[in-house]
């Protein structure tokens, strides 16, 4: 049990550091003081600080699908489901910032998917868009949505959503209402009627 919460603890403060400074500038020993273990600690976890690295990133971004899952298999209603599944990563994000930006870090590295870690990582982003656009394509199949490229129209949702947090980090708004923000954007665009 002991272990686990040592592990977690290390998890947390490397995630912390490495969405603050660049990866060659955080520094093994830093994490260790951070989550309050030993080096030696870390060493038993993690071969070294690249395996921790990507350790942090799979951790977040497995749970953010989980939470995208969730959001597809909500209600029933095509728009509500959507609108659940929005919320989820939302909500995700807005807990977690420290990921999100990290996450932002890793999407502008990973661009070129040399490495296990980068193909994989691009999978698990993958998996994001597919469970979007499963959502996109019941709802217009359901005659809800009118979808003209559901693939593409999956990306803009995504990117959507990491503008807005991108930009409302300083406002003092809600999960639901950044939800209905996006949304209202989505699905009805901005023009007034």
């Amino acid at each position: 049990m002991e272990q686990t919460a040592r592990k977690e603890r290390a998890l947390e403060a490397a995630a912390r550091l490495f969405s603050e400074r660049r990866f060659d500038e955080v520094s093994m020993e830093e994490i260790a003081q951070r989550a309050e273990v030993g080096k030696g600690t870390l060493y038993t976890y993690f071969a070294d600080k690249e395996e921790l690295y990507f350790a942090v990133v799979f951790d977040g971004i497995k749970r953010l699908n989980e939470s995208l899952q969730t959001g597809a298999t909500g209600p029933d209603d095509p728009e509500e489901r959507l609108r659940h599944m929005v919320y989820c990563i939302v909500s995700f994000f807005s807990q977690n910032r420290y990921f999100f930006r990290l996450m932002s870090i890793e999407d502008g590295r990973s661009e070129d998917g040399k490495g296990d870690s980068r193909r994989r990582w691009h999978e698990e982003r993958r998996v994001q868009l597919e469970a979007i656009e499963t959502v996109l394509r019941n709802g217009q199949r359901a005659g809800v949505f009118r979808i003209s490229h559901p693939a593409i129209e999956a990306h803009i949702l995504r990117d959507m959503v990491r503008t807005v947090m991108v930009n409302t980090r300083d406002l003092e708004l809600t999960v639901a209402e950044i939800v209905d923000i996006i949304l209202r954007v989505f699905l009805t665009g901005i023009r007034s009627a």
